[in-house]
């Protein structure tokens, strides 16, 4: 059933007003580009389901038409990064841009679950202005990648390279490319210092970085503790901040507790001297206290691999196994290998 109602085209055209993207003043509208707040949605009528940006989904946000050859090529593509990534909350929107607007709902019908994702239909060209005209976008089918917090990742070709990698990116939670481009500077101090054994500034520099976005360049802390144990040789200042980083960073990004616990349980550059597996696991396990899902594979796994580089296989096949029957179907595969990997591990100890 095809929706058309005064109250939606009210309440979008209210969103559009907020996020200021109706035309400036002289006539042209506010440029869009990568690192913009996203727009607002001025639908006449959703074809197929429905969306509302506010719901802080990552979503991809294509123009089309039912008579552009191109845009049929992308369906097929569209459809099956919806499908990929459904469970981890991405919503695949088509906007149709067709003037002959009783031509899109047979269309889309026709195409059934070859087109499976939302379809709605532009409200005379008002969303279109908003996002391809602002982005100087002249043809389509026409992209924009839309990160969890409304800022414009992607604007091109929805079958390029380039959309298939910045999406990916984005779907990690850890992508914003204006960011990285401000980070660069201090991220290669980092490494220049770093190089000059000046280990002062080198960490000055990465406090620097990471402070633009702890959740983006999360994975810097990895960097500074790395440079702490193994060329630095401090490790008690290493675990000082290792364990800052535990009770700072772990309720908002437990995540990255789990790779500091991957890091010091297996990192073969570390001596026994150097190696805490204590703060390991409690780095794990911390991480699994704040999962938003406490039967979530990735922090399960992480407590049965500390388990297990601490020779406590008994312990690491119960976690591992766990986090087996938790993974999704199309994750399995790699959480059974490991399970086996300890399986074998815990009958060369029996036979020996």
């Amino acid at each position: 059933m095809r929706l058309r109602t005064f109250s939606t085209v009210f309440t979008l055209t209210i969103a559009m007003l907020g996020a200021d993207v109706f035309a400036q003043p002289g006539g042209r509208n506010k440029k869009l580009e990568v690192g913009s707040a996203a727009p607002g949605l001025n639908v006449e009528e959703w074809v197929k389901g429905s969306f509302n940006p506010a719901d802080g989904n990552v979503y991809v946000l294509e123009f089309w038409a039912t008579w552009c050859a191109p845009c049929r090529k992308s369906i097929p593509h569209l459809t099956a990064i919806q499908e990929e990534y459904e469970l981890d909350g991405l919503k695949v929107v088509g906007i149709s841009t067709d003037e002959e607007t009783e031509k899109v709902a047979p269309f889309v019908n026709k195409q059934g679950v070859k087109m499976d994702y939302i379809v709605g239909i532009d409200n005379r060209r008002r969303t279109q202005r908003a996002w391809m005209d602002a982005a100087g976008l002249k043809g389509i089918p026409a992209a924009f990648i839309v990160d969890k917090n409304g800022t414009v990742q992607y604007i091109g070709h929805p079958l390029s390279e380039e959309f298939d990698d910045t999406l990916a990116k984005v779907m990690t939670g850890r992508y914003d490319k204006k960011k990285e481009e401000e980070a660069a500077p201090s991220i290669k101090a980092a490494k220049q210092y770093r190089s000059l054994t000046s280990w002062s500034e080198a960490t000055d520099a990465y406090v620097n970085a990471i402070a633009i976005d702890p959740i983006v360049f999360a994975r810097l802390n990895i960097d500074l503790i790395e440079m702490y144990l193994l060329e630095q040789r401090d490790t008690e200042g290493a675990y000082a901040y290792i364990n800052k980083v535990i009770s700072d960073r772990g309720s908002e990004d437990p995540e990255l507790l789990t790779w500091i616990a991957e890091f010091i349980a297996t990192n073969d550059q570390l001596t026994p001297m150097n190696r805490r597996m204590d703060v390991a696991m409690k780095a794990a396990k911390t991480a699994h206290s704040f999962a938003k899902r406490k039967t979530d594979p990735k922090y399960l796994a992480s407590i049965a691999l500390v388990h297990f580089h601490n020779g406590d296989v008994d312990e690491a096949i119960e976690w591992q196994r766990k986090a087996y029957f938790s993974a999704r179907e199309k994750e399995k595969g790699q959480y059974k290998f490991t399970l086996d990997s300890y399986r074998t591990q815990q009958q060369h100890a029996v036979a020996d």
